[in-house]
C-alpha cells in the first residue's frame, strides 16, 4: 500500500530553492533524500519569520518524530522549486508541517512531505507543551 497525503487546508509561508548539481542522483534528477533536506530548509526558514529557531523555539527545542514523502514528478539541475509550507494537527505537545513542493517554471507538483513536530526541552530530555509563545503565532496563522 502506498503512502497518501491530504494537503493542508491552507499554507503559510513559502520559500524558493534552486536545485544544485549537488542535489542530483546517478539518474541525473533530483534525489529523493534532498526533499527532506528541502523541507529542513524550508522549516527554518519559517521558524527564523517567527523570530524562532529549532533550538530555541519558545525557550524549548522541536525534534520530527516522523516524515513521509510522496514523490510526484522529477526535478532537474538548476530548476526552482517554490516550497509552499501548511500547518496542521495542532496539539499540546506539536503539530505537523506539510511541504508542498512545486517546480517554480512548470508549476508541476514536484513533492508532497509531512514532518510530525514535536516540543522537547533538551536539558530534561523530556517531551514539553508548545510554548505559548509559538501558541499564540499559531493562532494567528
Amino acid at each position: 500500500m502506498r503512502i497518501k497525503l491530504s494537503e493542508p487546508k491552507s499554507y503559510c509561508f513559502s520559500t524558493t530553492l534552486k536545485i544544485r548539481v549537488t542535489d542530483l542522483n546517478y539518474a541525473n534528477h533530483l534525489s529523493n533524500d534532498r526533499l527532506l533536506t528541502y523541507a529542513h530548509q524550508a522549516r527554518v526558514e519559517l521558524f527564523a519569520a517567527w523570530g524562532q529557531s529549532e533550538l530555541n523555539f519558545g525557550g524549548m527545542g522541536i525534534i520530527m518524530t516522523d516524515a513521509a514523502v510522496v514523490f510526484k514528478a522529477e526535478g532537474h539541475l538548476n530548476d526552482k522549486l517554490i516550497i509552499w509550507v501548511g500547518i496542521e494537527d495542532i496539539s499540546h505537545l506539536g503539530f505537523d508541517l506539510y511541504y508542498k513542493v512545486v517546480n517554480e517554471q512548470t508549476g508541476q507538483e514536484v513533492a508532497l512531505i509531512k514532518t510530525g513536530i514535536i516540543c522537547f526541552d533538551y536539558s530534561s530530555k523530556k517531551v514539553v507543551a508548545i510554548p505559548r509563545v509559538i501558541v499564540d503565532i499559531l493562532q494567528n496563522l
